[in-house]
């Protein structure tokens, strides 16, 4: 905590003085000046008295930060360090009085789970407040994944669903952004540095294209660990064994290209495996028919539909009607009033081994 209190004063800590009592702005129990040759001078509440308020442990790293990101920040407008709401019984590391919308920064750099992200930001939606999450170095070593992007992924205009990162030892912000899927279920993004604010406000300035997906890779890969007897494909293929398929050997009708919105768990490809195994089951489908095989499907992949910042229920629905597109054009269904009719079903090969002896052939 960098901001303490002193008969109704708010006093830095860079300015306190030793040996005088102060209290927390937000709960009014006494904290305790440190003062160190290597670490920023900060208060600290006693363990035995706790502030009851939300907020972390002050790490030399969240000190520091905080500091830089008041500096990083301050073209926004003026910017308050800890600033206390007690409507919501938060405090912000850094609040900022920009026009439209007050943005509160928040410098995570220790462990918190979802449920308090999702209080938090929802304290400061409540407010009207637009929270930005920064990260510190013990994320940044993270390997992009779900759990990253569910609790901390937002949209910023010009950066696409993007996360943001502050290196305070390169004084510089990295933004992980225009992060999404690949239809084989690795996640992307792309990756820059910016020094100022205003390199943040401008937004990325090209936007880079993806490679095309190892389909052939995928698959052997799908097998193996099929071999392996994986916990995770086990339902998968237990339920396209019970339409009479394998699942390394999915038709290669249902090969599809480019990104999607990062939701789709084991990947779109999968999903969209899932969905024709059931469809082709029956002579014609019901909307409300396909929006259920749809979404058993996507529960099967590990599909999550709702982050904290974002859903993904529009890119779901995008993948559904592209999908009924797909099938439609390679003359497998059709539309009728009621729904859709079955016409033929894609050509699946009974195992991965059968589909590179036919690959095989087909090269040769």
């Amino acid at each position: 905590m960098l901001i303490a209190a002193r008969e109704k004063q708010l006093v830095d800590a860079k300015n306190a003085k030793r040996g005088v009592a102060y209290v927390c702005p937000a709960c009014q129990h006494a904290v305790i000046l440190h003062r160190g040759t290597r670490v920023q001078p900060y208060f600290a509440h006693t363990p035995q008295d706790p502030c009851t308020f939300q907020g972390e442990g002050e790490t030399a790293q969240h000190v520091l930060g905080k500091r830089q990101l008041a500096t990083f920040f301050a073209a926004w407008g003026p910017v308050t360090l800890e600033k206390v709401l007690p409507s919501i019984a938060q405090r912000a590391d850094c609040w900022i009085d920009h026009q439209p919308r007050p943005v509160a920064l928040e410098f995570q750099c220790s462990p918190i789970n979802r449920d308090e992200v999702a209080e938090r930001t929802r304290g400061y939606q409540q407010l009207g407040v637009y929270p930005f999450w920064l990260l510190g170095s013990r994320y940044a070593r993270q390997k992009l994944g779900w759990s990253l992007i569910d609790r901390f992924a937002s949209w910023l205009r010009g950066w696409g669903l993007c996360l943001l990162f502050w290196d305070v030892t390169r004084q510089e912000l990295r933004i992980d952004h225009h992060i999404c899927q690949a239809v084989t279920g690795e996640y992307l993004c792309q990756t820059v540095w910016v020094s100022d604010v205003a390199a943040l406000s401008a937004g990325a300035q090209r936007r880079l294209w993806w490679s095309e997906p190892n389909i052939a890779r995928f698959r052997f890969e799908l097998d193996r660990d099929l071999r392996r007897s994986s916990l995770a494909l086990r339902p998968l293929q237990t339920a396209v064994y019970l339409t009479g398929h394998h699942l390394a050997g999915f038709p290669e009708a249902l090969v599809t290209t480019g990104v999607t919105a990062p939701i789709f768990g084991r990947g779109l490809l999968l999903w969209r495996v899932m969905v024709a195994a059931w469809l082709f089951e029956r002579p014609s489908l019901l909307p409300e028919t396909i929006t259920g095989l749809a979404e058993e499907a996507f529960r099967l992949v590990g599909g999550h539909v709702a982050a904290i910042r974002f859903t993904g229920q529009p890119a779901l629905q995008q993948a559904v009607d592209t999908l009924l597109a797909d099938l439609a054009h390679n003359q497998y269904l059709v539309k009728i009033p009621t729904g859709w009719r079955v016409l033929a079903e894609p050509h699946w090969d009974v195992d991965y081994t059968a589909w590179l002896e036919n690959d095989e052939k087909i090269l040769g």
